[in-house]
């Protein structure tokens, strides 16, 4: 029986964010779709885990999360290569950069954004030398690279080329575990409102959803802002000023029914980023039925195909025009919602577990791109 190990050591266990849903999600797929065994390394605990990885299949290695990431991908490339002999592991898969360039037959890596290249003003000179350093072991060490977009894979090409003739892409989807039926009565914030989903660093670009409200306040004296996410820097609620007490809705620690809830009852889905890597809120408002107000750029307009409203990411009056379209005319908020229904068809997590499965065979098997 074919063994792949899933190695995830930089993600905080129990913390259910981007990257570990997308592995969770992966490695179901990959269990209903095939008869390998699989092996999870992480710092999540079994208890932590969805239920639907509670699988004799699935065995699990909880580690430490690295206090020193650079440091942790030397001793990892030391004892890695000993543990995938100890566990006869045909595949080693790192779901993100920060794991191990040894270790199995084959390997391979996901590259989910490269923030510090697209974002340099987020990090640090030494965070840049360090995460630069980490990539570039990774990518060269890796017989196949996987980016979750097209937009990330012409990051990898830009930045570290040698990697591109081994790069695939396969697109993740939208990890919500909510009831299929979602009621908008009873929600924790009455409508109308603007959703904002993720928390508050500088790519996101918050500064602009602030901006736009202005130009919406007085014409819709009972619109509010809600943000799902941290904002430690009150970017949103600095840029409101005076009305951010009446007008901005923070809340944090919400569960998925409740997201799925809150996603139903809002006026739209505004994503103003400079930069993301997939942006997994798109899909999960075309999954409820919330209309999507994205920036241009990035992978924004790859994820969310017909089933959005663009605007430049500076460009706050033409935000706040798209806004006010969707609050006014009714039967474009439903050509809206349409569209991203039918954008959505476009991902699965059994296509993403189908595409995965045959580069991991074709792997095993022996075939490299490197």
């Amino acid at each position: 029986m074919r063994h792949v190990l899933f190695n995830m050591p930089s993600q905080t266990g129990g913390v259910p964010s981007g990257v570990p849903r997308m592995a969770f999600k992966l490695i179901e797929g990959l269990l209903s779709q095939t008869e390998w065994s699989f092996t999870l390394r992480s710092p999540w605990a079994r208890h932590e885990l969805p239920l639907q990885l509670q699988s004799d299949r699935l065995g699990l290695i909880t580690v430490p999360r690295p206090r020193i990431l650079v440091a942790n991908m030397f001793v990892e490339a030391l004892s890695m290569p000993g543990l995938c002999r100890s566990r006869q592991v045909d595949l080693l898969v790192n779901v993100d950069p920060f794991g191990s360039p040894l270790g199995g037959p084959r390997r391979v890596t996901i590259v989910h954004d490269l923030y510090f290249r697209a974002v340099p003003e987020q990090f640090s000179r030494r965070e840049m030398l360090t995460n630069d350093l980490i990539l570039k072991s990774m990518l060269a060490s890796s017989d196949r690279v996987i980016c979750v977009s097209d937009a990330t894979a012409r990051d990898v090409q830009r930045w570290y080329p040698r990697a591109g003739q081994k790069t695939d892409v396969i697109h993740s989807s939208a990890t919500l575990e909510a009831a299929d039926m979602v009621s908008t009565q009873g929600g924790p914030v009455d409508p109308p409102y603007i959703l904002v989903v993720g928390n508050g660093t500088p790519n996101k670009n918050l500064r602009v959803v602030a901006n736009a409200f202005h130009h919406l306040a007085t014409t819709f004296p009972r619109l509010k802002i809600v943000h799902v996410g941290k904002d430690d820097a009150e970017t949103i609620a600095s840029g409101l000023g005076q009305i951010a007490g009446e007008r901005l809705v923070r809340l944090r620690g919400v569960d998925d029914d409740k997201l799925a809830q809150i996603y139903a009852g809002a006026s739209c889905l505004c994503v103003p980023s400079l930069y993301e890597g997939f942006c997994l809120p798109i899909l999960e408002a075309q999954d409820f039925g919330c209309p999507v107000v994205s920036s241009n750029v990035s992978a924004m307009p790859e994820i969310a195909g017909e089933g959005a409203l663009y605007f430049e990411p500076a460009d706050a009056p033409a935000l706040a025009g798209h806004i006010e379209k969707l609050l006014t005319d009714e039967g474009l908020r439903q050509t809206l919602i349409e569209a991203g229904r039918k954008n959505r068809g476009r991902f699965s997590w059994h296509k993403t577990a189908t595409r995965y499965a045959s580069i991991f065979e074709d792997l095993m098997n022996g075939s490299s791109r490197a």
